[in-house]
């Protein structure tokens, strides 16, 4: 059977406050989730596809949840998604949807396989309605950028991620015992780099039970983001926080996983102390 964990979820604070002080929690979050790693196990042969769901705070505050999940197409294409809505009473204020796809395939084999970006759109929908879509073309070394009003080319270099594609790239590296984390990110008209560092294992308490997990930072980043993944889960990230001064905290929890490969079936978490 898949493994599926759940905890009842938790009662949102009535202290929220106007529409605008609502669209303004929303606001920080979704800057929080865009700018965020996400992490899944890297092997030779396809990634397991997966449906991932976690709650998001600010200071305490629920706000919303996010839904991952990855999947096969075909033809050697994979699909990985991110949708998140607002939750509890915010949902009354705030009818925005953010939706994150990247469709990808691997370049290079065994332990040189990395995900290769070949298609990624970003949307935010509701009171406004943005959206990029982003179109790699590896023959000519050019991204298409498109949003509702232009569109225009910039370079592609080798190796380049996109948004989503290159927190599966983190996990290839991580599996395969590499200690160097370092990437090129497709953002908009600008090529960005990320680094992180690994900070060692951590027992974390979730809502999935006491996990073994590994710890690792952007380094670099004015967000001070920290991720700690389930090394029995395919390090799947299972808490995520991120602090600045203007934000606050920001936090993403796991609250349920279901894998569809049959390899991690007889991993069980530790029961919380």
């Amino acid at each position: 059977m898949p493994i599926t964990t759940r905890r009842p979820a938790t009662p949102i604070r009535n202290d929220i406050g106007r529409n605008t002080k609502a669209y303004g929690l929303w606001a920080s979050f979704a800057a929080f989730l865009l700018s965020m790693p996400l992490y899944s196990a890297a092997f030779a042969d396809p990634l397991p596809p997966f449906t991932a769901r976690y709650t998001l705070s600010k200071a305490g505050i629920p706000l919303g949840e996010n839904i991952r999940t990855l999947s096969k197409a075909n033809d050697g294409v994979y699909l990985y998604q991110s949708i998140t809505h607002a939750t509890g009473l915010l949902a009354k204020f705030v009818k925005q949807e953010i939706v994150e796809r990247s469709e990808w395939s691997y370049e290079g084999e065994g332990q040189n396989a990395q995900p290769r970006p070949q298609e990624y759109l970003s949307r935010r929908s509701g009171k406004s309605d943005k959206w990029i879509k982003q179109i790699f073309n590896w023959e000519k070394n050019t991204t298409t950028n498109i949003t509702s009003s232009k569109s225009w080319n910039t370079p592609l270099r080798p190796k380049i991620q996109d948004k989503l594609s290159y927190q599966l790239a983190i996990m290839t590296d991580l599996q395969n015992g590499r200690k160097t984390l370092d990437y090129l990110i497709a953002d908009k008209d600008k090529i960005k780099n990320y680094r992180f560092v690994i900070l060692g294992e951590e027992q974390v308490k979730t809502a999935m039970g006491t996990l073994r997990t590994l710890k690792i930072r952007r380094t670099g980043d004015s967000r001070n983001t920290t991720v700690w993944c389930a090394v029995d889960f395919h390090y799947l990230p299972v808490v995520l926080e991120q602090h600045d001064d203007e934000d606050g905290w920001l936090k993403m929890q796991i609250e349920s996983v279901q894998f569809e490969d049959q390899a991690h079936q007889g991993k069980k978490p530790t029961p919380p102390a």
